[in-house]
Formats: structure tokens, C-alpha cells, sequence
């Protein structure tokens, strides 16, 4: 996708660089895996890079990736440019935090970057947080104990605000399922939906999207609470 050549654009300066990615689209896979199943895998050399167009989801690349790649140990793994936002609640059913996360899972340090928009095109506000957060994690300002969630809000470069840390927004989606007749008696149905955001107090993800600053989430595994 354009979104991921935008992503590798700005990683081959700073890293040695391999995709393992989805052969098509993968949104709301959120962390399934093809479990029993056969994975297909397509190989290709682009410019030098090793690609794995991978015929499974987010999470399945990672794994294969991590376990397959013999001569390749990634020290970051970074998944996106996803487009559309993945904010508040969007975090357990995106592919995108999964690839992350499941790289995580495994020790490997991992962001998700998302632009909050499903069509626009301009990539550079994303490409310019990749290279600092890279800058970062190579100075080792990024604790090991997190993964990064960065949502850019749908901006030109020179009209973002700026950077915010931020806490996932407590949200759900308001559901639409929106019907349509079918063969016989079948009915044919198409989700949709917005997400709504309880208690806002101006430190979430989504309110600073809608403030035209980037948010950066620190995340962690354990969802125990102690």
C-alpha cells in the first residue's frame, strides 16, 4: 500500500529494513492468527529489500517474521501506516496494534503508527514521528517495558500543534447495523459505527487528535488490575 511504501521511505536511512506484511487489507483483525491453516507466503526483492507479502493477518506476519527469518533478528518492529485512527477502544480490534503487540509479545520493541484518516495521502506528518521515535529508541530514551500507540491527526506538517503523551480515551462504539434485503429470505448487513468518548478531561488520545496534536500512547501487556 501506499501507506507502508511512505513507512519504508523513511526507515531505510536509519535501519537494514525487511517487511513481512498482509497481502491485503487486514482492518479489525485485531490479534487473530491462522491457526491450522496453511500460510502462504509470497517473496520479493524491491530495491534490495526482502518483501513477504504474507497471506494471513497483522499478527501472523510478526510471527513469521520473527520465527522464519533465520538471518534477520529485527531490534524494532514498526507497524503502519495504518489509515484511519486507532484510539480509545480501536486498540483491541486493530491488525496494526496487533502486529506491534505480538512483537512485543515476543521481547522485540514495537510502535503502531496510524493516520487518522482513511484517504488522505500525505504521509509526511507520519513520516517525520517515525524518524524521531527511531532517534529515540536508538538513543534508548523508549523503556523497554511499553509499546508506543501514535496517531497523527489528518493535518499538513505545518499546521500540527505539536506532540502530546496521552492515555487511551475510555470509549465504545455506537453500533449501525445497516440492512439490506438479500436472496429469499436472507438479509445482508454492513457494520458501521463512531466511536464515543466518556470523561473527557483534555489527556486522551482522541481529544488530542481533535486538538491537531500528535499523541503518542505508552501500552503494556498486562491488563491485570491490581
Amino acid at each position: 500500500s501506499p501507506s507502508l511504501r511512505a513507512l519504508l521511505d523513511c526507515m531505510t536511512d536509519y535501519a537494514q529494513v525487511s517487511i513481512a506484511a498482509p497481502v491485503d487489507q487486514k482492518s479489525a483483525t485485531s490479534h487473530s492468527i491462522s491457526l491450522g491453516k496453511k500460510l502462504y507466503v509470497d517473496i520479493r526483492t524491491q530495491n534490495g529489500i526482502l518483501e513477504y507479502a504474507v497471506h494471513g493477518t497483522p499478527a501472523d506476519c510478526i510471527k513469521f517474521a520473527l520465527y522464519e527469518l533465520k538471518n534477520f533478528t529485527p531490534d524494532l518492529i514498526v507497524a503502519g501506516i495504518n489509515q484511519g485512527a486507532n484510539t480509545g477502544v480501536s486498540v483491541y480490534y486493530s491488525g496494526t496494534l496487533s502486529a506491534a503487540r505480538e512483537g512485543f509479545i515476543n521481547g522485540v520493541p514495537a510502535i503502531a503508527v496510524s493516520l487518522c484518516s482513511k484517504d488522505l495521502q500525505d504521509f509526511e506528518p507520519s513520516q517525520s514521528i517515525v524518524r524521531k521515535l527511531i532517534e529515540a529508541h536508538r538513543s534508548r530514551y523508549i523503556p523497554k517495558e511499553i509499546m508506543l500507540n501514535v496517531n497523527v491527526p489528518p493535518l499538513p506538517l505545518q499546521m500540527i500543534r505539536g506532540v502530546k503523551i496521552t492515555k487511551q480515551a475510555a470509549s465504545r462504539f455506537i453500533e449501525e447495523f445497516v440492512a439490506e434485503k438479500g436472496a429469499g429470505d436472507k438479509r445482508i448487513y454492513t457494520l458501521a459505527g463512531e466511536i464515543e468518548v466518556f470523561d473527557n478531561d483534555g489527556t486522551s488520545d482522541e481529544e488530542a487528535i481533535e486538538q491537531g496534536y500528535i499523541s503518542i500512547t505508552p501500552l503494556k501487556l498486562d491488563m491485570t488490575d491490581y
